[in-house]
């Protein structure tokens, strides 16, 4: 079946490309402003943390959008869905780990992408505290600070020991619902691991840091970018698990890095 991204003028994809780094650009502005200036905080009924700054972010970025193309969708964190019915929709996830950033950690980001007709057509994963910007097109291939990444597969005789994998935390596991034990089995099986936001462990895996990344329970926005940043440099990007919660949103379950530990990675968790 022909990949519906082929359809569109590569020039229009390396215009689309460029746009992206200069929401990135935008939102790291407002963020490092932010951090500069101090911030309101508040928590959403779920408990999590959000902050004048994620909204002024998204704020920011959807009213770029909707001047330079106000005939794409947009989805993003914050605010409702607009125009869901266009073949071009942006996703963005301004703070992606407000936590770490109401804390001081460096580790949050922003997750920025564009899909046609539901395939990931750019990503950008922006890390402004540490100066860290991945990002990638199709076709365009995957950059890390303006250099071109390519990931070498696992060698087939590495140990499970020696394997380096990012974990979501167990909470994520457990956030819809339970399954911790999966969270165990992996951490047993695989236990050279660390936990990281999905921002920054995406990132990781993307520039080869890690050999791969099991995140779990994620939305739409969290996972956005991953996609094509880790196929474009080579890599394999696996849904293990979605489903649709009460409330109608759709969660997704992913493993995605260098091919072979995938493939490893995935034999725990495909039913």
């Amino acid at each position: 079946m022909p990949d519906i991204r082929q359809e569109l003028n590569p020039t229009l994809v390396v215009e689309l490309h460029a746009r992206a780094l200069e929401l990135a650009d935008t939102a790291r502005a407002v963020i490092n402003q932010a951090l500069r200036t101090g911030f309101d905080v508040k928590h959403k009924a779920d408990g999590s943390y959000v902050t004048s700054a994620d909204i002024a972010v998204e704020e920011q970025l959807r009213a770029l959008i909707g001047r330079q193309y106000p005939d794409h969708g947009i989805i993003g964190e914050e605010f409702a869905p607009t125009r869901p019915e266009s073949p071009f929709q942006w996703i963005l996830d301004p703070i992606d780990g407000t936590e770490d950033f109401v804390h001081h950690l460096p580790t949050f980001g922003s997750i920025l992408a564009l899909y046609y007709g539901g395939r990931a057509l750019v990503g950008v994963l922006d890390h402004p505290v540490l100066n860290l910007r991945c990002h990638a097109a199709f076709g365009r291939g995957t950059w890390h600070n303006g250099k071109r990444v390519q990931l070498a597969d696992l060698a087939a005789d590495i140990s499970n020991e020696r394997l380096r994998l990012v974990l979501s935390a167990r909470a994520n596991f457990m956030r819809y619902r339970d399954e911790g034990a999966r969270f165990d089995t992996l951490a047993r099986t695989f236990t050279n691991h660390r936990i990281y936001r999905s921002c920054y462990g995406h990132s990781l895996a993307a520039i080869g840091a890690v050999d791969a990344m099991v995140d779990y329970h994620d939305t739409l926005w969290d996972i956005a970018a991953a996609p094509i940043l880790i196929e474009e440099a080579g890599g394999e990007y696996r849904t293990v698990r979605d489903f649709v919660t009460a409330d109608g949103t759709r969660i997704y379950s992913a493993v995605f890095g260098r091919p072979r530990a995938v493939e490893r990675l995935s034999a725990l968790l495909v039913e």
